[in-house]
């Protein structure tokens, strides 16, 4: 049995991210792509939804989203120097006279472009929530790209080009062979059939969903390919399946 549905296509293409990983403490570290949890946070800041007030509107059960990693990527770690801009901490260190205590050096992992390419991030986000108007209103704003909070590729600093790809409509179906992702693929609905040539890593610890109290309900283990090519495995569950701008792409749900 398939079924269809209507799907958004568009890019998040930036030169440097950084997704911070929910578990770390003393050092940032990153995720190579954009968890879910972060696109459903993108497309509320472009719709202008209030923080901390979309987690159930956006939740598995509502909302749909795939990601492809379009160009092969890196990590590079850098210290950067932080300020504490606390105010009562501020004025605590200036009595005591411990003003130049407050600069504090932090190593964080930073996602690149792989250096062998001369070119910026690129993701690839397919997008499908149950609500109309949520669709009609992000294909508006992603079309005239106006957005109400600027995107950006995880942290404020590292700002994101959106770029509206097509929408289409992808049929949602059972496989009942191996099958080629072209998306990141959760380890819980697949199983692995290796290939020569190809570089598969896996992405542990992703959160997929949050609670109202912005607590963690839902984590995955993501399967994919260092350079963006589409992997063999065997599916326990469903896929999407549609042509992007000529090109058939098969896909997981994250």
């Amino acid at each position: 049995m398939t079924e269809r549905l209507r799907i958004l296509v568009f890019d998040a293409i930036g030169y440097v991210a950084h997704f911070r990983k929910h578990f770390t403490t003393t050092s940032s570290l990153s995720y190579t792509f954009p968890p879910r949890t972060t696109v459903c946070g993108m497309v509320a800041g472009i719709l202008g939804y209030d923080r901390n007030t979309y987690y159930d509107k956006f939740s598995s059960e509502k909302c749909k989203i795939g990601l492809m990693i379009m160009k092969p990527v890196r990590r590079l770690v850098q210290t950067l120097n932080y300020l504490m801009t606390d105010e009562e901490a501020i004025g605590y260190l200036r009595k005591h006279g411990k003003w130049s205590a407050m600069p504090a050096q932090v190593r964080r992992e930073l996602v690149m472009v792989d250096s062998t390419t001369l070119s910026q991030l690129q993701y690839r986000i397919f997008f499908h929530h149950e609500e109309d108007k949520i669709m009609e209103d992000l294909k508006l704003a992603l079309s005239a790209k106006k957005f109400h909070y600027p995107p950006s590729m995880g942290t404020a600093d590292n700002l994101a080009t959106l770029e509206y790809v097509d929408e289409v409509e992808a049929e949602v179906y059972h496989p009942k062979n191996e099958v080629y992702i072209h998306t990141v693929a959760p380890a819980s609905k697949v199983r692995l059939c290796p290939e020569k040539g190809l570089r598969i890593q896996i992405e542990e610890l992703v959160q997929a969903d949050f609670s109202e109290d912005r607590k963690v309900r839902r984590m995955e283990n993501y399967f994919y390919e260092g350079n963006g090519k589409p992997i063999k495995v065997s599916v326990e569950g469903e896929v999407f399946k549609c042509k992007v701008r000529g090109e058939e792409v098969v896909g997981l749900f994250m």
